[in-house]
């Protein structure tokens, strides 16, 4: 996929607007991508200078840390963003959602960071931490720690967090 589709459908898919810091948070990931495959390596050097300056900047005016080490797939849209932390050996799928306030990184027991699947929502301050794996259409609740893998389709929910069935409608059929 060329790089302006790319550009056009986050700017779409974050409210096309360009004051939008997830939008630039995005952006300048993808800049960062790209400066990895620059040639020569002086050019690639200075590129990767323009990124550092870049990230920085979103890092401050957003709270939100998304650097290019980070493996993401398609259509990720940080929701309400801010204050978003997201280790560097991180993997996202495709088509995922995350809230602000949300942490993704290691923690001192377990190395590795998260495996994220595809069309995964993480809710506003959720915690994600250690070599874990969040399955497929799984849903990660408000304010939740998840130290354990996720199933597929599943909601995790609490401190720390438990897995319950996910549906998509209430267990009583109403």
């Amino acid at each position: 996929m060329g790089m302006l589709k790319l550009i056009r459908e986050d700017y779409h898919r974050h409210d096309a607007k360009w004051l939008n810091p997830a939008l630039w948070a995005i952006l300048t990931y993808r800049y960062g991508v790209w400066s990895l495959t620059i040639k020569p390596s002086w050019l690639q050097w200075i590129a990767s200078k323009v990124y550092g300056l870049l990230i920085f900047v979103v890092l401050i005016t957003s709270g939100i840390r998304l650097y290019r080490e980070v493996t993401v797939g398609k259509a990720l849209h940080l929701i309400h963003s801010g204050n978003i932390s997201i280790h560097p050996r991180t993997v996202i799928g495709d088509y995922c959602g995350i809230q602000q306030d949300v942490t993704l990184g290691t923690n001192m027991e377990r190395g590795g960071a998260p495996i994220i699947g595809n069309n995964v929502y993480i809710g506003r301050g959720a915690t994600v931490l250690g070599e874990v794996v969040i399955g497929d259409g799984a849903r990660i609740a408000a304010n939740s720690l998840v130290i354990t893998d996720v199933p597929p389709h599943a909601t995790a929910i609490g401190v720390p967090a438990r897995i319950i069935k996910y549906t998509g409608r209430p267990e009583n059929g109403s």
